[in-house]
């Protein structure tokens, strides 16, 4: 009976492996024109991408053995450092300004963004806030000011980069988790708004950002598509029901930019055809069901909330880039999980999974404890 229990960490493990492999075939044939172009090496990006898969995956592997209390109880910590990292970003001189963002911290020849570390640092620190009981008896107002301040810490740094796209979905999280923990919603009306209002002075201020907001509207009255995204429906438009087959994506040749990162989804789309696209879709929503199941079954709220919080993260940006390249959502450069050319990202998604994972672990303990197994499965 405890083998058909291992089936729901089985699924959730053999979809991340499959889609983690998918990813490593689309960045080598993705990135290896431009590898040959810049490093004379086709080979540079995949190699690149590999270890830190490998990397990520014993991460996961070895996070999925440690009780994720671990985490719930230095989760003030681990935001103290996230927090520390983008105030860093915005700074310190030795932080090289890219496409008009300050994004990534350089550590040798790895490019680490702070806002991936500090948005599972949020979801931690607001799974355990706001899962504890005592808090919860609190006066309104009083926890109303201290998550206000908490997300403010971590939302307006993001925001000052400027980074919208990560911004705007972090507030989407945090607005989601505060629904599923039984909070009013109209407490946190206002950190959820907060954002959007210093997005729209940093928009003022950027004109890239309102070229793409402009241009996404303007597409949908049939005028002409921002380039990126008009360069995307080129590729699946080559790739029809079938696809080229790999490595015969055309638009990779300098067409598209970004192939092997935001806008992977489209070369997928190109090589692998509609059902390369849907197989990843079905995948990916495979994996959502299997984690809002383990996060149902979880009895303890801090623990629901996280498993909830990491399942949201993984769809949110998925859906997101997935719209982008089908032209439902304006340009943000967010990356597909689990398919995007790897960095700081794909390594904190795996680490989520691991907690994940971990979460599934200590439901099954609890209910072998209870002689209880029929929902497990």
């Amino acid at each position: 009976m405890r083998e058909q229990n291992l089936k729901l960490d089985s699924a959730l493990f053999l979809i991340v492996l499959i889609l983690l492999v998918v990813g490593v075939v689309m960045v080598y044939s993705a990135s290896s024109f431009k590898a040959q172009e810049i490093y004379e090496d086709s080979h540079y990006f995949l190699k690149n991408h590999f270890y830190k898969v490998l990397f990520g995956l014993i991460l996961m592997l070895l996070v999925s053995k440690i009780d994720y209390t671990v985490w719930l109880k230095i989760s003030p910590l681990i935001l103290l450092v996230s927090f520390g990292a983008l105030i860093y970003l915005l700074v310190s001189p030795d932080v090289v300004a890219v496409r008009g963002s300050k994004r990534w911290i350089q550590l040798g020849s790895f490019q680490f963004q702070p806002a991936d570390l500090a948005k599972l640092a949020l979801i931690l620190f607001l799974s355990h806030s706001l899962g504890r009981t005592n808090l919860m008896r609190t006066d309104t107002s009083k926890r109303f000011i201290f998550h206000l301040g908490v997300i403010a810490l971590i939302i307006l740094p993001i925001v000052l980069q400027p980074d919208a796209g990560t911004a705007i979905l972090i507030s989407f999280i945090v607005i989601t988790l505060v629904f599923v923990s039984g909070e009013k919603l109209r407490h946190f009306f206002f950190p959820a708004i907060t954002p959007l209002v210093f997005l729209l002075i940093i928009f003022l201020q950027k004109g890239y950002q309102w070229d793409r907001i402009i241009r996404f509207f303007a597409s949908l009255k049939g005028e002409e598509m921002h380039w990126q995204t008009q360069q995307s429906f080129i590729s699946l438009g080559n790739g029809g029901f079938f696809g080229l087959g790999l490595g015969g994506s055309r638009q990779k040749y300098h067409f598209l930019p970004d192939p092997f990162t935001d806008f992977i989804y489209a070369i997928v789309g190109e090589e692998m055809g509609i059902l390369g696209t849907l197989a990843i879709l079905i995948l990916l929503i495979a994996f959502v069901s299997i984690g809002v199941k383990i996060a149902m079954m979880t009895v303890e709220k801090p623990g629901k909330l996280l498993a909830f919080g990491i399942v949201l993260n993984i769809a949110i940006y998925a859906f997101t880039n997935s719209a982008v390249v089908l032209n439902l959502l304006p340009t943000t450069g967010i990356p597909m999980p689990f398919l995007s050319y790897g960095g700081s990202a794909l390594i904190v998604n795996l680490f989520g999974i691991g907690i994940l994972l971990n979460i599934a672990e200590q439901n099954r303990r609890k209910l072998s404890r209870l002689g209880n197994y029929s929902g497990y499965r």
